[in-house]
């Protein structure tokens, strides 16, 4: 499967619903996680952060689910059914939740920019033996899109746009 994301560095060419970003840290194409796993490009609208904070935000208004071993993978659903789903190392799940403080309760509602995680990555990184901690970040939605916009760049949580999908227009 390819990317269904288009790579695109000017946001002033770009209209759309953003998604933010609910993680800070430089964004780089799936292909470029130290997982051999993800480096496959599997799942077609997915990117990867290199972290440089530990706080994790809901990037919209959603309800948050957890799943896999030590809840490394969090689903934000948004009320539309358009997902963020978040996913961090397996490595985590030996450390029996360990280096994860959770600030939010999980199948409540929760606001944009609600903070949900906090990850202690200097802990992490040393438990883990990882120069640096990176996660999977990939968005499933039922809405109609005529496109998938996302760029190379520094994000800040809660700020900066993760994603753009420019929704099709209904038919007249």
């Amino acid at each position: 499967m390819h990317s269904v994301i288009n790579w695109q560095q000017d946001w002033r060419k770009v209209s759309g619903v953003p998604v933010k970003s609910p993680v800070t840290g430089q964004l780089y194409p799936v292909t470029q996680h130290p997982e051999p796993l993800y480096q496959q490009d599997l799942l077609p609208a997915a990117v990867c952060v290199r972290l440089e904070h530990g706080l994790i935000l809901a990037p919209f208004a959603c309800q948050l689910q957890t799943t896999l071993a030590a809840d490394r993978r969090l689903h934000f659903l948004h009320q539309s059914g358009t997902k963020l789903c978040l996913e961090l190392s397996p490595k985590l799940a030996k450390l029996n939740g360990r280096g994860l403080h959770w600030l939010a309760a999980k199948a409540q509602p929760l606001t944009a920019g609600t903070p949900v995680l906090q990850l202690d990555l200097a802990f992490l990184q040393l438990e883990l033996d990882l120069e640096e901690l990176y996660c999977l970040l990939y968005l499933d939605s039922p809405v109609r899109m005529d496109a998938l916009y996302c760029r190379q760049s520094r994000l800040a949580a809660g700020q900066d746009p993760l994603f753009i999908m420019q929704l099709k227009k209904p038919l007249s």
